[in-house]
């Protein structure tokens, strides 16, 4: 893997040279790799620079969130301006997506090769350079972090399990140390069991250390905890990984932790009619703290925007059941200059004056373990599934019940809906079509397949044998 091998040679060197600096770009988070390590400071300084990492543009800033991955997934009917235009023929041949797709593989690598380097160094570290919990915390948010980036990579770059063959079919490398040499590409199931390996490490370092167990509000390094990559995101993850992976029973247990925690109680009510919270962030498991993100997201969903992602007001009404109470339509929602036209408003300010709680990215929320809760019981148990989703549901302001005697085929294109209307501007839809092996797009004429679900990987990495 070429691009990978130029990282991984740089991080080698790095850290058997005092003047060489620990990453290509430095921001003030990273410091020289010779003091890097030397103490607790630096090792929180390099998981900070993890999740800088991720919310660059390229990955979580914005394409793999609002951006590429939710054109795609054909989340805005309306996509104005060249940056997106044409993406709804699937054609990752097309310069300027398979630009995108590209960067999102090589920095995906760069943030797991530092991300490994911090492994690499706390499980070789003296446990007396760290106070208190400090050690296993970032051990266990490192380990979690690089089974999430895989994770997110074979969902981008290799088939389903649940397509024809897609298990043992070639995947991706599992990239877990820095020395300079090839990673050997593994199959699908490799990897899956890589990351369910990386993510138990993580829940065992956490279980007995995460202030987000006792309920604690913790200061300094440990503030936010809700929002980090804590135990209950290990726990969403290793969900959200099983039942791709076709374990319902395994999906269904760590579904439940997450749910039956307490943590995650449903928005309030009167703080998203009033506008200041439009993420639900009461429901957010893991988020990237992202400050420019508004001003990022503004300049497609504006109401004057060149760029406007967007969607027809019919479709939108259709896609809530025709249920204008529904929150994430009257609230999350904006009218665009173009007749008839809505965008969504989820991460931008409103109007001067009215609060606005931003700088997150939503990465795992609650809802979706509700979801996933919902689809592992469908065949077994109607009643229970139906529960889950009008919990979700009757939080929205949804008026209509599902009823138990629905089938189980029912239940399911109920779930599909959720997951269209709850996860836009987030990244999910796309991910949910491939997962089922969905053979139609919503809004597309295209035919869901490998060629669509399954992003080609660089030119250079064909060209050194990772097909």
């Amino acid at each position: 893997m070429k691009n990978i091998y130029i990282v991984l040679m740089l991080i080698a060197a790095m850290a058997t040279s005092s003047c060489k600096k620990w990453l290509e770009v430095k921001p003030k988070t990273e410091v020289e790799a010779s003091v890097a390590f030397r103490n607790e400071q630096g090792y929180k300084d390099a998981l900070t620079g993890v999740y800088l990492d991720m919310t660059a543009n390229g990955l979580y800033g914005k394409e793999l969130t609002f951006g590429m991955m939710d054109v795609l997934a054909r989340e805005y009917t309306t996509v104005n301006g060249a940056s997106y235009g044409g993406y709804e023929t699937f054609n990752y041949a097309q310069d300027s997506l398979k630009t995108k797709i590209d960067a999102s593989w090589a920095k995906m690598y760069n943030v797991v090769a530092n991300t490994n380097s911090l492994i690499m160094n706390i499980n070789s570290a003296d446990p007396a350079l760290f106070s208190a919990s400090t050690m296993n915390i970032i051990k266990g948010e490192a380990y979690g972090l690089r089974a999430f980036l895989h994770f997110d990579l074979l969902r981008m770059f290799a088939p389903a399990p649940s397509s024809a063959g897609g298990a043992t079919a070639l995947a991706i490398p599992y990239v877990e140390t820095i020395e300079p040499k090839a990673t050997p590409i593994a199959t699908v199931t490799e990897v899956l069991t890589k990351i369910q390996a990386d993510l138990a490490i993580a829940a065992e370092a956490l279980r007995g250390t995460d202030p987000i167990l006792q309920g604690k509000t913790s200061t300094g390094y440990l503030r936010d905890r809700i929002y980090k990559f804590n135990y209950y995101a290990v726990k969403a993850l290793q969900a959200r990984v099983y039942l791709y992976a076709g374990d319902r029973t395994n999906a269904l247990i760590c579904a439940r932790e997450v749910i039956t925690s307490g943590r995650y109680p449903a928005a309030q009510q009167a703080n998203i009619i009033n506008g200041n919270d439009r993420l639900f962030q009461d429901e957010i498991i893991f988020a990237l703290n992202i400050n420019n993100i508004a001003a990022t997201a503004t300049n497609y969903f504006s109401r004057t925007s060149t760029s406007l992602l967007g969607k027809s007001a019919a479709n939108y009404l259709a896609e809530m059941d025709n249920a204008s109470s529904d929150y994430r339509l009257i609230y999350l929602t904006s009218t665009a200059d173009v007749t008839s036209i809505l965008f969504p408003t989820k991460l931008v300010p409103l109007a001067s004056g009215i609060a606005f709680y931003g700088n997150k990215m939503p990465v795992i929320r609650v809802s979706e373990m509700y979801y996933i809760a919902a689809e592992c019981l469908k065949d077994t148990d109607p009643q229970a599934a139906v529960d889950y989703l009008n919990y979700v549901r009757m939080n929205r302001a949804q008026t209509t019940v599902i009823p138990a005697t629905y089938t189980a085929a029912q239940i399911q294109n109920e779930i599909f809906k959720e997951y269209r209307r709850e996860f836009i501007c987030e990244g999910q839809l796309f991910y949910y079509y491939k997962r089922v092996n969905s053979p139609t797009i919503a809004y597309t004429t295209a035919t869901g397949s490998n060629a669509v679900y399954v992003f080609p990987k660089p030119d250079q990495e064909i060209e050194y044998g990772n097909r």
